[in-house]
């Protein structure tokens, strides 16, 4: 005998996230005895399963929509929310950060610093000299060249075109773990506007 564990769904208004697991209605003294009774034990998991999917497109298309209409008041009316935020926090003295109001919380955080990069050739020439991995070169080839350059892997193909460019995951990352700012780049930062 196989034991089935049911478990709730933690996606739930309750408290604890638990919801009161009811028993579907079965008929009174049912059992699996034949093809008829294992028939309409099938025919209930699946139809279960094709209520489950049809409730997980529902809410796919539900959080689509939700996320459009956020994405639509931000765009609309964002500017004006933290303009307004400023207003309200420069008037109380300054020393709030947000502003609550019965709907929610908007206000202002701290934004981690991050680069920008001002002269690309700049940094690329930085990272050749002290952060080669952070270099990327594509190299392009046509006809023959391009199979030589497949079998070898080398740069004789005089018609190859090389491109370089920068990973620039591998510049932040190197910003993050030591503070320095590269040539060609420069610190941004600041503070970044919530809503919530």
């Amino acid at each position: 005998m196989t034991n089935v564990v049911c478990i709730a769904d933690p996606l739930t208004d309750g408290p604890t996230g638990d919801v009161a697991v009811t028993e579907p209605e079965v008929p009174e003294g049912f059992a699996v005895r034949g093809a008829a009774s294992a028939n309409w034990v099938v025919r209930k998991v699946v139809e279960a399963r094709a209520y489950a999917d049809r409730v997980r497109a529902w809410a796919a298309a539900e959080i689509r929509r939700a996320e459009h209409e956020e994405q639509f008041f931000l765009c609309r009316y964002g500017g004006q929310l933290e303009g307004w935020a400023r207003e309200q926090i420069a008037a109380s003295g300054g020393r709030r950060r947000s502003v609550a109001l019965p709907s929610g919380t908007v206000g202002f955080r701290a934004a981690a610093p991050r680069l920008l990069v001002t002269d690309h050739r700049l940094l690329l020439s930085w990272c050749h000299s002290y952060l080669p991995v952070a270099v990327t070169v594509e190299v392009k080839a046509i006809g023959d060249d391009a199979r030589r350059l497949l079998s070898w892997r080398s740069q004789n193909c005089p018609c190859a075109t090389a491109v370089e460019t920068l990973a620039k995951s591998a510049v932040d990352e190197h910003f993050r773990a030591t503070g320095e700012g590269p040539a060609g780049t420069e610190c941004a930062a600041g503070e970044k506007f919530f809503v919530r």
